[in-house]
């Protein structure tokens, strides 16, 4: 039994770690596409 909850706790370490950097990544991607916009935005007043 110890041996199963043992590879339980590292799926889910393992899981988490997934999906957080997974959020990171969007996050970043979505940031950098917003900056890059408002430059062009900013670009096509002028």
């Amino acid at each position: 039994m110890p041996n199963n909850i043992d590879t339980t706790f590292i799926s889910l370490v393992t899981l988490t770690i997934l999906v957080i950097s997974s959020l990171s990544w969007l996050v970043l991607k979505t940031l950098k596409e917003g900056r890059k916009a408002l430059s062009e935005i900013k670009n096509d007043r002028t």
